[in-house]
Formats: structure tokens, C-alpha cells, sequence
């Protein structure tokens, strides 16, 4: 193979490569996040999901919309996963401008996540509780679990569905329905119906949005 030929098959994968990332994955997003938003039902409707160990039954609670940047994103292989296989730590609001998110750090363990953040942050620990969460994704069907398994750590993500309680033989397990608690129980329990990934053209309709906007 000659020298002209091998180099211009090395440009070729390069560009290549650069058009595949820009076409399948998002540019890391600095800017603002809408709030999520609930519904709650009057009265809780019940739907069975199939699990690994059989049916379980579980209560709608909230219609709930959610868009944020997934700051972390972990498998697990405990019982709840037999229903739940992800969880995702998202964060909204003020928390993906570039002057707050480099100055926090997000981690996921045992179906927990923890957030550490400097002494040059210049939003809140409440802001930050407030404004980011655990998410307990329990997937509809199969094409709904495909989606979540394609989500990497920095896309912007929508996902819709309910706030759920999931009753289990040994006790239910249940959603937060509220932005501000923290500690046990604080994280959300969402029953996804439809997730997509946010084109990056998308971002700067966002950010117009909230020209002028100050950090709480």
C-alpha cells in the first residue's frame, strides 16, 4: 500500500469517527434545566409489570416529566432489579451551567447517590439537593429498556412515566413526591413510558429562555 493511500484511509476513519460522535452522542450541555414536573393523581391507578421473579403489582401515583443532565448512571443486581435495572443521578435548574458543574462531583452506590461539591460552588448544598436526584427507572417494556441501556453520563435526557409505588411481598417500595427531601426515601421511583435523548441543537432554544438569570 502506498503512503498517499494509507494516509488518506487514516483521514477517512478520523472524520468518520467525528461524524459518529456528533451524530449518536450529545455535547456535554452547560446551561439551563426546566424543573420537573408532577401531577399527581387523584386517585392512584394500579398496573402489574413483569419482574424476573414473577409479576408485581404497582400504584401510579404522579404523572411526572423529567429533563436533566445524567450525571451518573449505574446497573444493579439486587431484587428491586428484577424490575429496576438502572439508576440515574440527574441534575436540572441552575446545576449544568459550566461555573456550577465543574465545581460538583456525582456518585451512585447502592442504589444511593452523593454529590461533593467545593468551597468555590456558587450555588447551595439545599440548591443542589434540591435540583438533582436519584432516579429508580423501572422500564415499560423492552424497547423502553434498549433506550435507557444507550444513555451515557452527560446526555440531556427526558424521560415521562409515574411516580410509582412498587408493592413487594417484604414491603413496598416507594417514590418521593417532593424535590426537597433528602436521606432515605428521598429518591424517585419512576415508571418510564417514553425516554429520549436531546439533540444538542436543541440546547441554545434552552438557554434563550434564561438569558438574564441569576444562581440562587
Amino acid at each position: 500500500m502506498s503512503k498517499l493511500k494509507y494516509l488518506l484511509i487514516i483521514e477517512f476513519a478520523v472524520i468518520a469517527l467525528l461524524v459518529g460522535k456528533s451524530l449518536f452522542r450529545s455535547e456535554e450541555y452547560h446551561g439551563y434545566v426546566p424543573d420537573p414536573v408532577q401531577v399527581d393523581l387523584a386517585v392512584p391507578g394500579t398496573i402489574t409489570v413483569a419482574g424476573g421473579d414473577g409479576d408485581v403489582g404497582v400504584s401510579l401515583m404522579a404523572e411526572y416529566t423529567i429533563e436533566g443532565v445524567v450525571k451518573s448512571k449505574e446497573a444493579y443486581s439486587d431484587y428491586t432489579s428484577t424490575i429496576s435495572k438502572y439508576d440515574v443521578a440527574m441534575a436540572w435548574g441552575e446545576l449544568n451551567q459550566e461555573e456550577a458543574d465543574e465545581e460538583i462531583h456525582y456518585s451512585q452506590s447502592g442504589r444511593w447517590y452523593y454529590y461533593r461539591y467545593s468551597e468555590d460552588c456558587p450555588v447551595t448544598m439545599d440548591y443542589i439537593a434540591s435540583h438533582s436526584a436519584n432516579v429508580h427507572l423501572i422500564h415499560k417494556d423492552k424497547e423502553i429498556l434498549k433506550k435507557i441501556k444507550r444513555i451515557r453520563k452527560e446526555d440531556y435526557v427526558r424521560f415521562e412515566g409515574y411516580l410509582v409505588k412498587v408493592n413487594y411481598e417484604n414491603g413496598p417500595w416507594e417514590s418521593s413526591l417532593s424535590r426537597t427531601d433528602t436521606g432515605d426515601g428521598a429518591c424517585e421511583v419512576l415508571y418510564v413510558t417514553s425516554v429520549e435523548i436531546i439533540d444538542e441543537k436543541d440546547y441554545p432554544l434552552l438557554q434563550s429562555k434564561t438569558a438574564g438569570r441569576n444562581m440562587e
